[in-house]
């Protein structure tokens, strides 16, 4: 394996963990202890951790390592919004549009979620999790008809990941399936109001953490 290719893997792997909230805000990481961990100089170590700073994820602290960067309730708040903003549009917009195949795609993935929830100490748990809320909110992103805003909506979320890994009840098919309900009886206005609920009771949760 090339250097680059080292450096590549490297990068992703602890980028991962990062996002997923296995290695925590706050925490130190230092070129010695990830290149004994890994198995590699520590050339690609350095360089990973670079490419991770420039994404945001780590902070340079000088004689210590590389912080994780944490996020603020501001960060919490200024996301929720743009969140709720933009899904609720989406709700709204897949009421009116939605297709047969789209509401059996969400009430699939409702079971689905229903299933995970009674298996939360289970390994793998969150990353199915995410993966199902994520479907969940791009299906209707999708259904919405608007591909520009399907798109901003998936990006967000992506944005989001770490802090929904903080979040205690993060599989959460009672409020998806209000959502669906609006949704199966094409009222746009109510869709639009439980994807707000469901938005709000979500940032609630993560900013009772701080």
């Amino acid at each position: 394996m090339t250097a680059n290719s080292k450096t590549d893997v490297l990068y992703q792997q602890v980028r991962e963990r990062i996002v997923c909230g296995d290695i925590r805000p706050g925490a130190i990481l230092t070129e010695a202890e990830l290149a004994d961990e890994y198995g590699v100089s520590k050339t690609p170590v350095r360089e990973a951790l670079v490419l991770l700073g420039h994404e945001g994820f780590v902070e340079s602290m000088p004689r210590i390592g590389h912080v994780v960067a944490t996020f603020t309730v501001q960060d919490v708040l200024e996301t929720f919004h743009l969140r709720s903003i933009l899904e609720a549009e989406a709700a709204g917009l897949a009421a009116e549009r939605i297709t047969e195949e789209g509401i059996a795609a969400l009430l699939k993935n409702s079971d689905e979620e229903f299933a995970l929830a009674e298996r939360a100490h289970e390994d793998g748990f969150y990353e199915r999790a995410y993966e199902l809320n994520k479907e969940f909110h791009r299906l209707i992103a999708r259904a919405s008809g608007n591909r520009r805003l399907a798109d901003l909506i998936e990006r967000l979320m992506e944005d989001m990941r770490r802090m929904l890994a903080f979040d205690p009840r993060f599989v959460e098919p009672r409020q998806h399936m209000e959502i669906i309900e609006a949704l199966k009886h094409r009222d746009r206005a109510e869709a639009e109001l439980a994807m707000k609920r469901h938005m709000e009771e979500t940032k609630s949760r993560l900013l009772d953490r701080f």
